[in-house]
């Protein structure tokens, strides 16, 4: 049985390690992450991660006001579901918890079996700030260790792993079932709230076998400069979630320290997680990059101090294109910008470029970022 989780991220950048490496300890054998293209330095992590073959990432910019949380979850599903037997959908801020002492996936293999199991639906448990009103030092399923009680209305929420050869589409919480049924956790018949086949809260709350613990606020300058103003996956990006959200959400009527003991083992894959990204990928190497646009072939050359393979990420009007840097360019290498003979790369767009298109470039997985230089015959491109 194989194992995926699907997200979709946003200038998430303290918390990605943490977030993969706990998912890979309790079971996770791969990851689908939509880039929603951060400016805090996650998105060069998430490309460092794929060069890694840690994650699959995929380039999701939002598009217009609408949220792009159901449209890259559907992305994410058609285009991975093939590949594992079954697939979670969760958030950054949210962990999925074994609560009765069995392995994740020993409960998931029950469910995989389940001939009419289509999904299951986890209810969250609602993590506050702990009092904690600055960051401080230590992960997130160390920091915060107080949650809301379990009946409170928000846990009738829930996310959701599923079969994605039984699923028709996926909701931000819910999934549409083409054939099957949604269980619970605890592998029993789910009962929604407005008793239908599929609906983002359940009808009361239920923590046996698997629920997904959500950090939702954080410490209080965390909400404050990060969340508050991110603008909503799920809906306009100029939502802002202030006092009010924080207030609302900062529960922390009971302990709960049941991730507690993985702290070391996550401390432990992070570091390492963390080394290779510096020693294994372009991440943190100083580099440089030049573009030639020409209205039917992109060239250009790239190098920096890693001597592993590179890529270009060339945005030709916003859309993405990897491109190998593989070719040979022994003009650069003879002026001295180059040590690497393969250092150039070439790209073939789908139409002619003109002046009215746009291009950038970058050295992905790096901030490293393209000179670009037009040679544009405007009649020949017409």
């Amino acid at each position: 049985m194989k194992f995926g989780i699907a997200a979709i991220f946003k200038n998430e950048f303290e918390y990605i390690l943490e977030w993969i490496v706990y998912h890979q300890l309790i079971g996770a054998d791969a990851f689908y992450i939509a880039d929603n293209i951060s400016d805090d330095g996650s998105s060069q992590l998430l490309e460092a991660l794929d060069c890694l073959g840690v994650i699959n990432r995929v380039y999701f910019p939002r598009v217009g006001d609408g949220g792009p949380q159901m449209p890259a979850y559907n992305h994410m599903l058609r285009r991975f579901g093939s590949e594992v037997d079954l697939l979670c959908f969760i958030d950054a801020d949210e962990f999925l918890v074994s609560t009765n002492g069995s392995e994740l996936k020993d409960i998931l293999a029950k469910f995989c079996g389940m001939e009419d199991a289509g999904a299951l639906a986890l209810n969250w448990r609602n993590f506050g700030s702990s009092g904690h009103k600055f960051k401080g030092e230590g992960l997130v399923i160390e920091r915060f260790t107080r949650a809301s009680k379990q009946d409170h209305d928000f846990n009738r929420h829930i996310k959701t792993i599923l079969k994605p050869s039984m699923v028709e589409k996926m909701h931000v919480h819910e999934c549409v079932l083409r054939s099957g049924h949604y269980y619970s956790g605890s592998l029993h018949p789910t009962v929604f709230e407005h008793g239908e086949s599929c609906e983002p809260k359940t009808s009361r709350v239920s923590y046996e076998g698997i629920r997904v613990n959500h950090y939702v606020v954080k410490s209080r300058h965390e909400h404050v400069m990060k969340k508050e103003h991110k603008g909503s996956g799920a809906g306009s990006a100029d939502r802002k979630k202030g006092e009010a959200y924080f207030k609302a959400h900062d529960l922390n009527d009971e302990a709960d320290e049941i991730l507690l003991c993985y702290v070391s083992d996550v401390k432990k894959g992070v570091a390492a997680l963390r080394e290779r990204v510096a020693t294994e990928t372009p991440y943190l190497c100083y580099g440089k990059a030049f573009v030639d646009v020409k209205p039917e072939l992109v060239t250009g050359w790239a190098t920096t101090e890693f001597d592993g393979s590179l890529k270009i990420r060339l945005l030709i009007n916003g859309d993405e294109h990897l491109v190998d840097v593989n070719r040979g360019r022994p003009d650069v290498v003879r002026k001295g910008l180059s040590e690497r003979l393969h250092c150039g790369f070439s790209f073939k767009p789908g139409k002619a470029i003109t002046n009215e298109d746009k291009v950038e470039a970058y050295i992905y997985g790096t901030t490293v970022k393209a000179k670009v230089n037009y040679t544009l015959d405007t009649a020949a491109a017409l």
